[in-house]
């Protein structure tokens, strides 16, 4: 790609070409640890795949404060419906589009590989000593944040480039943790008909930057549907696919009449209308022979969802929806005779943390769901007196002529994490203009990427 900044793009490319999942980080953790060693920087590979490289200073530059520049290699995993792109084996198939980046109907993974790509070249410009940590599966459970040892993180500043809006200073985020329940259903035999019911045309999003955002959730439409066809025994159902990602198809198969079905789809229609997206709905016939959820059973999944809390829960400014606390209802699955149910919980302090499971707890034992709490990640703290933030600041100003505005992210970031490992870091958290992150339509701004990377070199030389 012939686009500014070079450095920038050809790493960025480069990741690009790597299949990088979370879960899957071997291939491109194997290849940051190779550049790295290349380039002469200390290299380590963690058991967690981590990568930690320390980077000389410059001449001239060797009595500066030690800057840590923090992303993640993985990325969120998502593609349109008539995509045949494999995550697995496949390259990010990148396009220009003027002024804007996007993949070919897939996540771009600018978030974080955008962060990666600067850090990489921010390396091989003007700084004091320097430290790349690139973490593994932060999109899911955080665990390379949590299993990098506090050695990793000496230092005095860190900068976390894994934000989305340009001249936006992110200096605290939400801590959060998974609700995991399994529903066990009653199950009978069936010979006949069913309606297969497929579910699509919302616009989904990241479930901690966008859940205040009019943003419908199909799994809350399938079971508000199921609820219209009275007698209905559900078949399958699948649901959402990744726990921060707001789920924007779906699939149900059920055993039930066809007349109440069509009602019921044009009833749906009407009352979603007005959400983000475009909700379809189209259902095929098939002969089907085996074991559905009872009538009872599914009435009763269908009453469980519907108490299931999900989207804005409070706010810390409801006019600017600032979010105090949100869940994001991510996945729902029959597994044999079990439905199984994944809730991401996000929450600005840890006084919400079991205030706010406390309801999921007791809807659980409710409907006689077997549960548990998983993934639990920390809050980020806003530091009232920060040196580096003034500067960042400052340098800002300098070259934009316009103040950075502080805000609080609802997204979940690592900050928290390195934060309790190592609480003298004094940490900011800036990024490029990214759009539709955790969705097909995810977009990285050319020239905002250039601007955010040219106040990153004035920070590393003014430190």
């Amino acid at each position: 790609m012939n686009i500014e900044p070079k450095n920038v793009f050809k790493y960025f490319e480069e990741l690009s070409n790597i299949p990088r999942e979370s879960g899957n980080e071997k291939e491109v953790s194997n290849f940051l640890k190779k550049l790295c060693e290349e380039k002469g920087y200390e290299v380590t590979q963690d058991e967690s795949l981590n990568i930690i490289a320390k980077v000389p200073a410059t001449p001239g530059y060797e009595d500066r404060k030690r800057v840590i520049l923090q992303g993640h290699m993985d990325m969120v995993c998502e593609k349109g419906k008539d995509s045949d792109h494999d995550f697995l084996t496949d390259p990010i198939e990148l396009i220009v589009d003027g002024d804007k980046l996007h993949a070919n109907d897939t996540t771009l993974g600018a978030d974080d590989g955008i962060g990666v790509a600067m850090s990489l070249a921010l390396a091989e410009e003007e700084h004091g000593p320097m430290t790349i940590v690139v973490t593994v599966s932060e999109e899911t459970d955080m665990h390379g944040a949590k299993n990098l040892e506090p050695k990793h993180l000496e230092g005095d500043y860190l900068i976390n480039i894994d934000s989305e809006e340009e001249g936006i200073l992110t200096v605290s985020s939400a801590g959060g943790k998974q609700f995991s329940g399994e529903f066990k259903a009653e199950m009978e035999d069936y010979s006949g008909e069913i309606l297969n019911i497929h579910l699509h045309g919302l616009l989904g999003g990241h479930s901690g930057m966008e859940i205040a955002n009019n943003k419908g959730n199909m799994i809350k439409i399938i079971f508000d549907l199921m609820g219209e066809v009275h007698g209905a025994k559900i078949v399958d159902v699948n649901c959402g696919t990744k726990q921060n990602a707001i789920p924007r198809e779906g699939y149900v198969s059920i055993a039930g009449d066809e007349e109440e079905l069509k009602v019921a789809i044009e009833k749906m229609l009407k009352k979603y209308e007005s959400i983000d997206g475009n909700l379809e709905i189209e259902y095929d016939k098939d002969e089907f022979s085996g074991k559905v959820i009872t009538e009872e059973a599914t009435q009763k999944l269908v009453e469980l969802i519907d108490e299931l809390p999900t989207g804005p829960n409070t706010f810390l400014n409801e006019e600017e929806k600032v979010l105090e606390s949100s869940s994001n209802l991510a996945i729902v699955r029959k597994n044999d005779d079990k439905v199984e149910i994944l809730v991401s919980l996000r929450y600005a302090s840890s006084k919400l943390s079991e205030e706010f499971g406390n309801v999921y707890a007791n809807i659980a034992k409710k409907y006689g769901v077997e549960f548990e709490f998983t993934n639990p990640y920390p809050e980020w703290e806003y530091k009232k007196d920060s040196e580096f933030r003034e500067i960042v600041k400052k340098l800002f100003i300098q070259l934009e002529g316009k103040e950075m505005t502080e805000e609080f992210t609802h997204g979940g970031l690592e900050c928290g994490v390195f934060f309790e490992k190592n609480n003298n870091l004094d940490i900011v958290s800036i990024g490029p203009d990214i759009t539709g992150a955790h969705t097909q339509k995810e977009t990285l701004d050319i020239k905002s990427t250039e601007r955010v990377y040219e106040h990153l070199k004035e920070v590393l030389k003014n430190i």
